[in-house]
């Protein structure tokens, strides 16, 4: 049997179910997999391919980094309303620091500037940026070297972000003051 000979056979395997009445999922099996849809890591499987991309990672990568991240434990406090896991990322972005970004709903991430290019990919809910533009799901937000700006996250519930940086400083002086203490 050839290519071509299964390939024939799949357009008429496709003909021949276009001729099936659709049939609805039972109720336990549309609950099964809307359940395991709603979790990690194929709550964000649309966006797969564009978070390999981002992390410079295969696909196999992203859902074992995302499956990690179903563990509350993973993500560690960054600051108080944010939480981060970070990710090795690939060859491509071993200057930056890829991570996996949970912001509280309402929060308001502090004033800051970017020390290199910074990509910001919105998987779930939104926030809107200093200058008044709103980012949600699928939304991307890159930021130049030497931009500043801050954040609020929508009251509506939390904000999960994919992000690749290279260095930011806080502009606020209490934040200035205790990045230059901490060494970060």
């Amino acid at each position: 049997m050839t290519a071509e000979d299964d390939t024939f056979e799949l357009e008429e395997l496709d003909s021949l179910a276009a001729l099936l009445p659709p049939a609805a999922p039972s109720g336990s099996v549309l609950s099964r997999l809307l359940a395991e849809v709603e979790e990690l890591p194929l709550r964000y499987a649309p966006f797969f391919d564009r978070l390999s991309a981002l992390w410079d990672l295969p696909e196999a990568d992203v859902r074992a980094t995302l499956e990690k991240a179903r563990d509350p434990r993973a993500l560690r406090r960054a600051l108080p309303g944010a939480r981060r896991l970070l990710i090795q990322g690939g060859p491509r972005i071993a200057a930056g620091s890829a991570q996996l970004m949970r912001f509280s709903p309402g929060l308001r991430f502090p004033a800051h500037r970017h020390r290199g290019p910074e990509q910001v990919f919105v998987l779930e809910g939104s926030y809107t940026d200093s200058d008044g533009k709103r980012f949600g799901p699928g939304d991307e937000q890159v930021m130049q070297p030497g931009s500043e700006h801050a954040l609020a996250v929508s009251k509506d519930g939390p904000c999960v972000a994919a992000i690749v940086s290279h260095g930011l400083e806080f502009t606020g002086f209490p934040l200035r003051v205790l990045q230059k203490l901490t060494g970060r």
